[in-house]
């Protein structure tokens, strides 16, 4: 196996369904064709499983030494463009539970995460989920040493922490994950607890309602990602633009291209107390269908202006949990 340290000297490879080495040439596809450019070199493909939640796509990946492209495959050589990211602002991490449901072969499997996404990219072989975790990890690394700045203000909105809500502003680096920077918020806004009472949600213009990160995210690439998409065409692809300038790192970006980050108490807690009440023994996953159900209608974190009182406690869904409950067992619908 080469090493990721000398990739102008890897050939084309290409895993097919199968698992078997293809003799396609990374010529004969139009994708690879479209992303090649002076300083931008092909690397590898290869057929992969994305699963999120309880959604499974079959899906081929092409990583180049900046990008990864995520297509449908057409044929064997032709190809449906369905997203790509720049590696400087990816991430990968081994919470295949926190991602999705059902049961994940860990020896093929890994979580695989760019701004506003995560999934678990599940391989056909141990041998080729191996090389993808070496090169991707490699090639993000070597992306964060080049990228341009290597630190950000970030502004942290606190909510339903006391009584009021009030924010702080913190420089967040590229490699600082979000339990980092619930770590930093905590220290700065003199809260006592750690990074596991307290949830790190995005509020995006890309998205319909807020999501909270899992903890192993880099807040900084998800910042950066949306001040690219405001730069200039030529540009905005580019991992680290120059053109950078301190307009763009404020929010004065088009609403769409927003995001803000909102510290909140964690769940867990909560669901700890709903397990109790139930006569039930479930396991209860952190995963995506869960933070849908958590985080409610899509406006609610959007358009909440910051009050200094919170939310009538003890209600759900507008009534009183006292109201809905017999003999202190949750309704099934709840459940």
């Amino acid at each position: 196996r080469q090493s990721a340290d000398s990739l102008s000297f890897i050939p084309f490879i290409s895993f097919c369904r199968e698992g078997c080495f293809s003799p396609i040439s990374p010529e004969a596809c139009p994708l690879v064709q479209s992303f090649m450019c002076h300083n931008r070199t092909f690397i590898l493909d290869g057929h992969v499983q994305l699963k999120t939640g309880l959604q499974t796509q079959e899906r081929h990946l092409f990583l180049f030494t900046d990008l990864l492209v995520v297509a449908k495959s057409k044929s064997h050589s032709h190809f449906k463009l369905k997203c790509q990211a720049r590696l400087c602002e990816m991430w990968t991490a081994f919470c295949t539970e926190e991602v999705c449901e059902g049961s994940t072969d860990p020896e093929r499997s890994f979580v695989l995460g760019w701004p506003t996404t995560n999934c678990v990219a599940n391989f056909r072989s141990a041998e080729q989920k191996e090389t993808w975790l070496s090169f991707l990890q490699s090639r993000i690394r070597e992306e964060k040493e080049k990228d341009y700045p290597k630190s950000i203000p970030l502004k942290i909105i606190a909510k339903d922490v006391g009584t009021c809500a009030y924010s702080k502003t913190l420089s967040v680096t590229n490699v600082d994950t979000a339990n980092d920077v619930i770590l930093m918020a905590l220290q700065q806004l003199g809260i006592n607890g750690s990074e596991k009472d307290y949830k790190l949600w995005v509020i995006s213009g890309r998205e319909d309602a807020p999501y909270p990160l899992i903890g192993h995210e880099y807040p900084f690439g998800i910042k950066m990602s949306h001040i690219r998409d405001a730069m200039p065409h030529g540009s905005k692809h580019c991992a680290c633009p120059r053109q950078l300038q301190g307009s763009f790192l404020t929010e004065q970006l088009p609403q769409e291209l927003q995001c803000q980050f909102v510290l909140k108490p964690s769940r867990l807690a909560v669901c700890q107390q709903l397990n109790d009440l139930s006569q039930k023994s479930f396991k209860r996953k952190r995963s995506i269908i869960n933070w849908a159900f958590w985080r409610g209608p899509g406006t609610h974190l959007d358009n909440a202006p910051l009050s200094s009182t919170s939310a009538a406690p003890g209600k759900l869904f507008g009534l009183l949990l006292t109201a809905i409950c017999e003999d202190d067992n949750l309704p099934k619908p709840l459940l």
